[in-house]
């Protein structure tokens, strides 16, 4: 799992004169087949010019050697940046696949990693008790546990009946205020957590008493960014919590593709800065007013880019529109608008959802939100 900081931190290193690789590649079990991976690594070097491998030779054979050894440990994707002369090497597994790519530059290529910060959301977990608290964070399909908070002089209940009922009601009282104390700790702990982070979304989990006293100190701000909760034991392992978690991540989120198509649509339709459609949308990015792109998944749309200016269109023409030079045959103009997306910093969402993606192609299965 990477952050923000670890980009920036990748991006301020000092390459000078050396040249560094960056690698993206799938490796999911299926790709392991019969190192299928390993094929796909080789092709992509195969078509870097001669020279340019020559320059990362120890590079290449470093991270091929890497990818014969390592292969047990891979997830579903791997993202390598190399750099022999200047000892740098950074590896990221993922559980998301990723357009395959090999750059060989004088920087390492950051923004594939930036647009997935940008646009997936980051989910923290607290699994909450009346002594003890495990925070997670979940992205990207992944959950890293970051800590514990434990207040061990939190007292227990004690036996019923003779001398422990006459002094029940005011032990009772004793543990409450024990823990409340708990509970602010762990709500401020918690709430710098989620600030440090940049996370917008929550799962509440534990004994349903424990989340119910939590939820009486959660300040409102934070109460809606609660998408969920889970009853999950205290000792759960991570990869338990995750199970339980990523039901309620899918939910959330499918209901939220639900209501993107919706608004799209009803503003477009009521011209309320919204757009849908291959052409629309186009020209919108092209003037760079679009604020978050909506497209549904695997929709593929033809059509032609001009190869100066960029300007595409899926009207069959032999000059660009825009400034008169060639054009080109694109196989699907989606590609080229979430590249334009990504260029500006604009968000995008892929509607994944078959009711909901279907929904959206009836409109040109491509739309957007406006700036203004």
């Amino acid at each position: 799992m990477f952050e923000r900081k670890d980009l920036e931190r990748l991006e301020k290193f000092r390459f000078e004169d050396a040249f560094v690789v960056s690698l993206f590649l799938n490796v999911s079990p299926q790709e392991r087949k019969k190192q299928a991976y390993l094929s796909k690594f080789k092709n992509l070097v195969k078509a870097l010019p001669e020279k340019t491998q020559s320059s990362v030779k120890e590079d290449i054979e470093k991270i091929e050697s890497f990818l014969q050894s390592e292969r047990e440990s891979f997830k579903k994707s791997l993202v390598i940046y190399s750099c022999s002369k200047k000892e740098l090497w950074v590896r990221y597994d993922l559980n998301v696949e990723l357009k395959e790519d090999l750059i060989v530059d004088r920087t390492p290529y950051t923004s594939l990693l930036f647009d997935l910060l940008d646009n997936y959301q980051k989910y923290g977990v607290v699994l909450v008790d009346k002594r003890t608290a495990r925070v997670f964070l979940v992205f990207l399909g992944d959950i890293e546990e970051y800590g514990v908070i434990e207040h061990e002089d939190v007292p227990g209940k004690h036996k019923k009946g003779g001398w422990f009922a006459l002094a029940e009601k005011r032990y009772e009282r004793h543990i409450d205020y024990h823990v409340k104390i708990h509970l602010k700790d762990v709500v401020d702990k918690f709430g710098d957590f989620l600030k440090d982070k940049e996370i917008r979304r929550l799962i509440v989990a534990g004994p349903d008493e424990a989340i119910s006293h939590l939820m009486n100190m959660i300040p409102d701000e934070v109460k809606l960014k609660i998408v969920g909760r889970a009853n999950i034991e205290k000792h759960a392992s991570k990869e338990e919590v995750l199970k339980k978690v990523l039901p309620i991540i899918e939910e959330y989120e499918k209901s939220k593709e639900k209501e993107t198509v919706s608004e799209l649509i009803t503003r477009a339709l009521k011209n309320d800065n919204s757009v849908t459609g291959i052409d629309d949308t186009l020209k919108y990015l092209r003037e760079r007013r679009v604020m978050k792109l909506v497209i549904a998944k695997d929709y593929e749309v033809e059509g032609f880019v001009c190869e100066n200016c960029g300007f595409a269109t899926t009207q069959p023409v032999e000059c660009c529109m825009e400034c008169g030079d060639c054009v080109m045959k694109s196989d699907n103009l989606l590609e080229k608008a979430t590249e334009m997306a990504i260029e500006q910093s604009a968000l995008v969402e892929v509607v994944k959802d078959e009711k909901d993606r279907q929904r959206l192609i009836e409109y040109g299965g491509i739309g957007a939100f406006l700036r203004f």
